[in-house]
């Protein structure tokens, strides 16, 4: 035998013992009923990579585990199988006494609802998580057990400030409207970034009716409360906001401030606030005047329909036209909405084009179709993102021919729009929810 052949002969013996000893799925399983608190937690890590199933309801067994370091390992384990089926026994952790194992649980459970990859520490996650969508941003087929609803609602009165903060975005992001009366009252919170959180829900799923509880937070000494209820109040266009708005407007803001103030004003569609929109609408601050014409437009008032042309085919600065071709559209003149389309593909202007698309909403969807064939594929993907957010399944039949589009960005995000879309009518007529 050649020396290579022995080395070879070698290896395979040595690593024969290796691969008997390593345990199959079955020796997982019973090792989870070991007596040795290491090996549970050892087998809970193994199972949690398995990628089956059918491990789930032997590792939620163990939640109530003695060790700490086993439940934890089995909330993670739970959380890596990307399960539904995970959701009682996580829902039973959310009231363990270890605060990491709430936190992870709390995460885990907005993982499997929202059908998003968490990256980094939960509370950071579920902020951002959260400021990405000004509404609910569950998946249409998706329903979430009040039981997961009663859990969450239980950390707005955890002892950790972390831990409340990130309940009430969970409740959120998970469209928890049964725990708006919770909301409310954490409204009250002594923690600043626990009122916000809470103000950011209720924005998310509440009524204007819901978001006259923002109001008092309008005063408040903290600036992250103050200016999330300054965004959930323009979201859900709570009018009777509108006196302390124009209360702060009058007194010494920073911009940023008096800038947050506007868009809450110019959002509220308060035909009130028409005369201040006027006033402000050739004001210096460009920002100050493009809020004002969104707010003019919001209000429908016609009598700036010429001025506003004007002022469009003068204008230099690219907010402010796209500003000026958002409130024409608006106002009836469907001729502008060739500006906001075009700019969807803009790198620092397409977020706000897609946001004046998606408010006007499903009214606008005909004028939006023949853009489903404009040369430039950037506007194409960006509108069949549009449309899968507007949520009207009328846009199927117009979306299912550019799944076959040569530009494979196009031809994903029109599957997905489409994919959407018929979940939504699905839900509609009925259809199974997971």
């Amino acid at each position: 035998m050649t020396k290579r052949g022995l080395l070879t002969l070698i290896a395979v013996s040595l690593a024969l013992p290796a691969a008997a000893a390593r345990p199959t799925f079955e020796d997982l399983v019973a090792n989870l009923k070991s007596p040795n608190a290491r090996t549970r937690q050892e087998a809970a890590a193994q199972l949690g990579k398995s990628g089956r199933t059918d491990a789930v309801a032997p590792l939620a067994a163990l939640v109530r585990d003695p060790e700490l370091r086993v439940r934890m390992e089995v909330v993670r384990a739970l959380t890596g199988l990307r399960d539904r089926g995970a959701v009682p026994a996580l829902t039973v952790s959310l009231g363990d006494g270890e605060p990491r194992i709430r936190e992870e649980a709390l995460g885990a459970l907005v993982d499997l609802h929202a059908e998003v990859e968490r990256a980094g520490a939960v509370p950071r996650f579920l902020r951002t998580f959260a400021d990405e969508h000004e509404r609910s941003s569950l998946p249409v087929t998706v329903r979430v057990d009040p039981s997961v609803y009663a859990g969450i609602q239980g950390l707005l009165g955890d002892p950790e400030i972390p831990l409340r903060e990130s309940a009430a975005y969970a409740l959120g992001i998970l469209d928890g409207r049964p725990a708006l009366p919770a909301l409310a009252g954490a409204l009250q919170d002594p923690a600043p970034e626990v009122r916000g959180a809470a103000a950011t829900a209720i924005g998310k799923v509440g009524t204007a009716a819901e978001g006259r509880d923002l109001i008092a937070l309008l005063g408040d000494a903290a600036s992250d409360p103050r200016d999330r209820a300054l965004k959930a109040i323009g979201v859900l266009q709570v009018r009777e906001a509108a006196p302390v708005l124009r209360q702060m407007l009058e007194q010494k803001l920073s911009r940023d401030v008096s800038l947050r103030v506007m868009e809450a004003l110019s959002r509220l569609a308060d035909p009130a606030q028409a005369e201040l929109f006027r006033s402000l609408a050739q004001d210096p601050d460009q920002e100050r005047r493009r809020l004002a014409i969104e707010g003019l437009a919001r209000v429908a008032d016609g009598s700036m329909i010429a001025a506003f042309k004007k002022d469009f085919q003068r204008e230099s600065s690219e907010p402010l036209r796209l500003a000026l071709a958002f409130a024409l559209v608006r106002l009836g003149d469907r001729a502008f909405v060739d500006t906001i389309v075009l700019s969807l593909p803009s790198r620092y202007l397409g977020e706000r084009c897609r946001r004046y698309l998606l408010e006007m909403g499903r009214d606008l969807l005909p004028d939006l179709y023949p853009y489903l064939n404009d040369p430039e594929p950037e506007v194409r993907a960006a509108l069949a993102d549009v449309m899968a957010q507007v949520g009207d399944p009328a846009a199927i039949e117009r979306l299912t021919p550019l799944i076959s589009d040569p530009s494979a960005k196009v031809a994903d995000r029109a599957n997905r729009a489409v994919e959407r879309l018929r979940n939504i009518q699905a839900v509609a007529q009925g259809g199974p929810t997971r």
